[in-house]
């Protein structure tokens, strides 16, 4: 790792798991990148357990709401994914990209001893398994996707759009998903990463994963893949429609993981997928998240919405869907096993 990834106060990473890349956050922890393919991630998301906690989540999440407020500042003091560094606004409902993405490394990769078991606990949780399988189904539905779209058209630029997407791991992912698949895909074609999101500590972590990604013997070593940070406000699309009007003979592909669809209002939904129809080739593929709604979405996260009222939305598939009738996509393909979240895939009307 270069020193220009490190600050003072660097922190490297306890017990590195083999076959990992690890990068440095703008606070000096060094975390690993994550990789959905790798046994350590896909052993964090056990159905048999999932079952488990699911039949106890009513009355997690009656205790969550008893919960005294002395006992959130304690665990706040000493969780990453709560408060520690990537949680700077002690007012804040909503998670930071850092902490989201702590939060997505799971039991097996948060690493750092001791001083990180409140974060393992948080990490073992519904929402935390489900926030896993939101990223692994996301990245499978867009890899799959886009694995037809590149054999036919080789040699041709390949660009990723992201919206709100903290530190890129679904772009990141979805990469990773079709090396798999077939390294010769992305090889000898430009490939550019565009992330829209307000989150500079993230998108700092973003571009440092994909530069650890390109090292000797690592999953991007090779390749010529490049990652832009756009700082994006999505009441605002001016800066999305600046990039898509130079993008039109790409391959274009994008994602909002746990972002857009789950955080915006009506309009501005609406406002983001005519940005992205009016301003992309007819094969365009998008991909995004949303929770389920309030009869379907498993009762931890229905009581964490309660406590930030307004914030989330719980509009579930159905909820997109008719939301898309407003719009000129129309839904592709979706997922809907998650306790928490459905994925899906959209395509020009």
């Amino acid at each position: 790792m270069s020193e220009a990834n490190k600050n003072m106060n660097s922190v490297p990473g306890k017990n590195k798991a083999p076959g990992l890349s690890y990068a440095y956050t703008d606070c000096g922890l060094e975390l690993p990148v994550l990789d959905i393919t790798h046994p350590l991630f896909t052993s964090s998301i056990d159905q048999e357990s999932l079952e488990a906690l699911c039949k106890e989540s009513a009355q997690k999440a009656k205790s969550m709401k008893e919960i005294p407020e002395a006992q959130k500042i304690v665990i706040a003091e000493k969780s990453y994914i709560f408060g520690k560094h990537f949680h700077k606004d002690p007012h804040a409902t909503y998670l930071s990209g850092m902490s989201t993405y702590m939060l997505k490394l799971g039991p097996n990769l948060i690493g750092g001893g001791e001083e990180r078991n409140i974060d393992r606990m948080i990490s073992m949780g519904v929402i935390s398994v489900a926030a896993r399988m939101r990223l692994r189904d996301i990245c499978r539905l867009l890899a799959n996707a886009l694995v037809p779209r590149l054999m036919a058209s080789p040699g041709k630029e390949l660009c990723l759009i992201n919206i709100a997407g903290g530190a890129a791991s679904d772009s990141i992912n979805t990469l990773i998903l079709v090396l798999k698949e077939n390294r010769s895909l992305l090889k000898n074609r430009n490939i550019e990463i565009n992330l829209f999101d307000i989150d500079i500590d993230s998108a700092n972590f973003a571009r440092r994963c994909i530069e650890a990604l390109k090292a000797p013997g690592c999953h991007f070593h090779g390749l010529d893949i490049s990652f832009n940070h756009i700082e994006y406000h999505w009441m605002d699309t001016g800066a999305l429609i600046d990039v898509l009007a130079k993008k039109g003979d790409c391959i274009l592909a994008g994602t909002s993981e746990g972002g857009l669809f789950e955080y915006a209002y009506d309009e501005e939904i609406i406002d983001n997928l005519d940005a992205l129809h009016d301003n992309s080739p007819d094969k365009v593929q998008f991909a995004g998240t949303v929770i389920h709604g309030i009869d379907k979405v498993d009762p931890t996260m229905a009581a964490m919405v309660e406590e930030s009222p307004g914030l989330l939305h719980l509009r579930g598939i159905d909820g997109m869907i008719s939301l898309l009738k407003k719009t000129k996509w129309k839904p592709d393909k979706a997922m809907d096993k998650n306790p928490v979240y459905g994925v899906f895939t959209l395509k020009k009307n």
